[in-house]
């Protein structure tokens, strides 16, 4: 298949045009051309800002893809989403769109399943990942369009830009102690990013799929607390921990970048499993040893970094 990528050069989009490769599909990308050096020989690149919805379509005009992965968020909206459709239109086979979990009410009981309410419980970013779903949904049922919504939740692995297990194994080899926010207790769902790419090649021109909105995540739910102790015990290093309070005029304890928040967050993954046999490789352990494994070979272990928030609250 001729795959369009919007994205390519970021975390979730180097995987999925890594996976795409492995299994013999020709990459196109179109980003604002950033991080070329991340782009593997044979991938062609299409240097276009997606907001500038005039431009892409003068971008696109002469592209006839059989798929379509619209992977980025900068924050990305819902028209910046029609805009592609409407670029590609008469000349695009199959359309996924990456979403999130944040799309459902968060307040509602766990686990959240692919039919759960959708809610603006996450602010603007659930409004423009609803926006996103709700354009390829219109397409679908008005044009024919075959679409698909992926929903992954707090993706992990190599190159993360959230600084969620690189946080606590910085900490870790270092010897510093790992503040908890409050008791820790609150669930967690991960995913690894090559599981996600995965599935989304999987999905790729597969007809039970189109119309159709998936979870794709890790099967382990974890506490915030237990997460960081199956980090310490998955990279054997000691493990120190300081619960702590939420700070007096509404402040963060430091614990990664968005893990801190008052919820739990547990999605299941039946649908996925069920209708298209797609499960992840990765345990969360395995997945967690593997990240680590890159986090060594780049030297992160020895790079500089400002632990003073911390150190207050410690003192």
């Amino acid at each position: 298949m001729r795959v369009l990528v919007i994205g390519g050069t970021e975390f979730v989009s180097v995987h999925l045009v890594r996976a795409l490769l492995r299994d013999g599909h020709q990459v196109v990308v179109t980003n604002r051309g950033r991080r070329p050096e991340r782009l593997p020989a044979g991938v062609g690149a299409i240097v276009c800002d997606r907001t500038d919805h005039a431009a892409l379509r003068a971008k696109l005009a002469a592209e006839r893809v059989d798929a379509l992965v619209d992977v980025t968020y900068a924050p990305t909206t819902g028209a910046d989403v029609e805009a592609v459709l409407e670029a590609l239109a008469g000349r695009l086979g199959h359309a996924l769109f990456v979403s999130t979990g944040r799309v459902h009410d968060h307040s509602l009981p766990i686990p959240y399943r692919e039919d759960t309410p959708r809610s603006l419980y996450w602010g603007e970013y659930a409004k423009n990942k609803i926006a996103g779903e709700d354009a390829l949904m219109r397409w679908h049922g008005a044009r024919g369009l075959p679409v698909t919504i992926v929903r992954p939740t707090h993706v992990y692995g190599p190159l993360n830009t959230r600084n969620n297990e690189t946080f606590v194994f910085d900490r870790l080899v270092r010897g510093r102690p790992i503040l908890v926010p409050g008791a820790g207790g609150w669930l967690r769902q991960f995913g690894h990013v090559e599981d996600l790419a995965d599935a989304i090649v999987a999905m790729l021109g597969v007809p039970a799929a189109f119309g159709q909105a998936y979870n794709v995540t890790g099967e382990e739910a974890i506490t915030q607390v237990g997460f960081v102790e199956l980090i310490a015990d998955v990279i054997k290093r000691p493990l120190t921990l300081v619960h702590v309070d939420t700070p007096p005029g509404g402040g963060t304890v430091p614990f990664g970048q968005n893990l801190v928040y008052d919820c739990h967050s547990v999605y299941t993954t039946t649908k996925v499993r069920r209708e298209l046999g797609i499960r992840p490789r990765y345990t969360l352990a395995a997945g967690l040893a593997q990240t680590f494994e890159w986090y060594l070979s780049l030297g992160l272990d020895r790079r500089e970094i400002d632990f003073s928030a911390e150190d207050d609250h410690l003192r």
